[in-house]
């Protein structure tokens, strides 16, 4: 029962993060925090091992390298950057994959959305609320595939799984 209040509690971080993300362009960074923060208490309940616990953090821990660098290029913004890392210190090793073909896909399907927006607006069609996006530049919410791939994988994590059994 705890851990399913657990999961609920990550979701509803990281659908959070996504909102603010679509709607400042920003993440919080008490929203990773959060994610970090409530990491040790999720397994200290689903009852991981050590190992698998370090492999989890050395999986965030790449995470977070990774976004460092995709950031340092301007691929992605920094919120964009901790988010992923943390919700990738959910991820085990079966299915850390997984989150970055999610992750992967729904960004790549916003960067062709918001392609196809900015073309529109620049040929004169109204975007009203979509005009943030729409404007040019390179501004991309990823913290929204951050999140989606992460809602699609967390309840099938290890950590996670035991909260529906």
């Amino acid at each position: 029962m705890y851990m399913l209040a657990i999961l609920m509690i990550v979701g509803v971080i990281v659908t959070l993060a996504a909102v603010y993300d679509a709607t400042t362009l920003t993440i919080p960074n008490w929203l990773s925090i959060a994610l970090v923060g409530l990491f040790p208490v999720a397994v200290l309940l689903a009852g991981i091992d050590f190992t698998a616990i370090g492999v989890h953090v050395g999986i965030g821990l790449a995470a977070l390298l990774a976004g460092m660098v995709l950031f340092a290029f301007h691929f992605i913004g920094g919120g964009d950057a901790k988010l992923f890392a943390a919700v990738s210190l959910y991820m085990g090793l079966p299915d850390v994959g997984t989150y970055l073909v999610y992750v992967a896909f729904v960004g790549g399907g916003l960067a062709l959305v918001l392609m196809m927006a900015r073309r529109a607006a620049l040929m004169g069609i109204s975007m009203d609320w979509f005009l943030r996006f729409t404007r040019g530049g390179s501004v991309i919410p990823y913290g929204i595939a951050i999140a989606l791939g992460g809602l699609a994988v967390l309840p099938e994590t290890q950590i996670f799984s035991a909260a529906f059994n």
